[in-house]
């Protein structure tokens, strides 16, 4: 048998371990590494079968550049890459579904493209071949580009068709445009209601004694246990206090007592909040309005704000960070209908939402069937 305090042993032992290492980063650190082993350099990544070259790729990313700052960071480079694949997993789910478009659609477009229009207004081919020089695009291979947007525009109507927006959905939307609605609000933090009952939640050393004996089983180190139990013992004593408190400023609400009434019992700050609408978050009435988010996550806040009278308490959210109540200052929301102008303003807007929300979707799915494998070259 081989001794293992031998060098080459241990040697051995280390190229082994090194090996399976190695292997582990492969298979788990890197994914794409061995499926770009051996690809074309030339190749800026495949999907589903479809090699994307680099050339096409640089012109894809010139055209972005124009508007973007740091058009040539890393980082910036792998999102232009990514805007790539999904362009190209767009053209390949439109050949799926076989949207096509003809020849001359694809002059008529070009000759309506206002960029290559003199000042008259005719189409002008010396501004046509300056574009095609500029981006490095010969004619057949600028008119496959507008081609392929024009598939994707056709299949974007194609959703367009089939989403609608009811009259209802235009009339609440207008509501919540025209809505204004501000809150008062008390908070008490956990900090603050600590401190007022820090006396009633001190334990003693004969509380801690009994807690002990009670549970033996509990026990194990005697010096930290007490330190332990302790903090168990105040912890219980505060969610009682506070407990009683919360009843009590909700039998309050219950009563449709005043807010100025339950603040009172409450003890905390009285602040206000911005303006917003229905639905949008609720901010602190400062330069930086941060997001109350206690008040916003809260079913008590969605539930009651809308049907509390102003002036009257709402029941307490109870959070880690403390206890807040609240009343509206400010409810104003409006029952008119839009006018025609309005109408058709929101229901587009409306129309344009559910489309966008039902293509991301699509792509969002068939984007995750899909095989895509990166070959990044970025300077």
């Amino acid at each position: 048998m081989f001794d293992s305090r031998s060098k080459f042993v241990k040697i051995f032992g280390y190229i082994i371990i090194g090996f399976f290492t190695l292997i582990i980063i492969i298979s788990f650190g890197m994914p794409d590494f061995l499926s770009r082993i051996g690809m074309d350099q030339n190749i800026v990544a495949v999907v589903n079968g479809e090699k994307l070259q680099y050339l096409d790729y640089l012109k894809y990313r010139d055209n972005f550049a124009r508007r973007l700052k740091n058009a040539n960071s890393k980082e910036i480079q792998r999102y232009i890459l990514n805007l790539y694949i999904r362009y190209r997993l767009q053209l390949q789910m439109a050949k799926e579904y076989e949207i096509k478009v003809s020849k001359e659609s694809v002059k008529r477009y070009i000759r309506n493209i206002p960029a290559f229009k003199n000042e008259k207004g005719k189409f002008n081919i010396d501004y046509l071949k300056r574009y095609m020089n500029y981006y490095h695009y010969n004619l057949s291979g600028f008119n496959s580009m507008i081609m392929e947007e024009l598939i994707i525009n056709k299949m974007m109507e194609m959703i367009n068709v089939t989403t609608g927006v009811s009259p209802e959905e235009v009339n609440n939307e207008y509501i919540i445009q025209k809505s204004k609605i501000q809150i008062k609000y008390c908070f008490l933090s956990t900090k603050d209601l600590k401190k007022r009952y820090k006396k009633r939640i001190s334990v003693s050393d004969k509380e801690i004694d009994e807690e002990m004996k009670k549970n033996r089983g509990e026990v194990k180190d005697p010096k930290t246990d007490r330190k332990r139990i302790k903090k168990k013992l105040e912890n219980k004593k505060f969610q009682d206090i506070k407990k009683k408190l919360i009843d009590t400023i909700n039998d309050l609400a219950v009563k449709n007592k005043s807010f100025s009434t339950a603040a009172t019992r409450l003890g905390g700050k009285v602040l206000t909040s911005k303006v917003f609408r229905i639905g949008e978050p609720v901010k602190e009435n400062s330069k930086k309005g941060k997001i109350i988010h206690s008040i916003n996550n809260s079913t008590i806040f969605r539930d009651e704000c809308l049907l509390l009278d102003s002036g009257k308490t709402s029941k307490v959210i109870n959070s880690f960070e403390g206890l807040y109540i609240f009343t509206p200052l400010k409810k104003i929301i409006s029952l008119k209908k839009p006018s025609p102008l309005d109408f058709d303003r929101i229901q587009r807007k409306l129309e344009s939402e559910k489309s966008n929300a039902i293509y991301s979707s699509i792509m969002s799915s068939y984007s995750d069937k899909s095989i895509i494998i990166k070959n990044p070259k970025f300077n």
